[in-house]
């Protein structure tokens, strides 16, 4: 009552909502001290549904963990630039709407665990309550995540079904049978080099699966060829602001083509 009482007083005109869901390239790890001075001011028109129940101007960091209610999701100290922002803008020049971001992204999250179903205690139930409390009604969802599978290769080979159920159950649940959902395919493998001890031997057989087939209304952006940062695994902040735009085309093509 009091996230939807905040919401009511700091939006006058309904916003397009979107969820942006998966792991640590959607909660974002760019340097936000590599963002320019525009990107670092707020526009009013684009809000953020905080991890704190509030809603705000957004600036990355989106994900940030000050004041966190749902623990499971709390990437505190980590969250920094992810697309979210980039991708809210790309889509106002395509749709001049209002806008609010709900971050719902757990860095190192596996499919496991987002499976559908349990409370605000899982991935799946704290996103689908934070829905819930601004209006239940989302225009999509952006879903960044595969890394984590891509270390086993059982997981890896489970991730299709896993991700098939994950949009059927969001959905359902949301009232949505078209709900346009983008999806990131996964950026270039990590070197061995640089990974290991830890190896990705899955990563190609996921980036198969997420170049398709798809679900009816999901749509897929490459990641690959982006630059990474150091860690070889994590996109920077110039690779973000270029597949912002990229989701926002895509989702503006599923919404044009019926999805909703």
């Amino acid at each position: 009552m009091i996230a939807a009482l905040t919401l009511a007083l700091t939006i006058t005109a309904a916003p397009d909502v979107y969820l942006l869901t998966g792991q640590s390239n959607m909660s974002g790890r760019g340097l936000v001290e590599a963002l320019t001075a525009a990107e670092r001011t707020a526009d009013p028109a684009i809000q953020v549904y905080g991890n704190d129940e509030q809603v705000r101007p957004a600036l990355d960091p989106l994900d940030d963990a000050t004041g966190q209610v749902d623990a499971v999701s709390s990437d505190a100290g980590l969250a920094a630039v992810g697309p979210g922002l980039f991708f809210a803008r790309a889509t106002q020049t395509l749709r001049p709407k209002p806008i609010l971001l709900v971050p719902c992204a757990k860095g190192g999250s596996s499919m496991a665990q987002w499976t559908p179903g349990g409370g605000r205690d899982t991935l799946y139930g704290s996103c689908l309550a934070r829905a819930r409390a601004v209006g239940g009604k989302p225009k999509g969802i952006l879903w960044y995540q595969g890394e984590t599978d891509a270390g086993q290769a059982d997981s890896a080979q489970a991730w299709r079904a896993a991700f098939e159920t994950l949009v059927a159950r969001f959905r359902a649940d949301l009232g949505a049978k078209l709900l346009p959902i983008v999806i990131v395919q996964l950026a270039d493998p990590p070197s061995p080099a640089i990974s290991a001890p830890k190896t990705y031997p899955g990563w190609a057989a996921i980036q198969a699966v997420q170049a398709g087939p798809l679900p009816t209304c999901v749509a897929m952006v490459s990641a690959q060829g982006l630059p990474k940062k150091p860690d070889d695994l994590h996109l920077t902040t110039a690779a973000q602001r270029d597949l912002g735009p990229r989701l926002a085309q895509a989702m503006d093509k599923l919404r044009r083509a019926g999805c909703r």
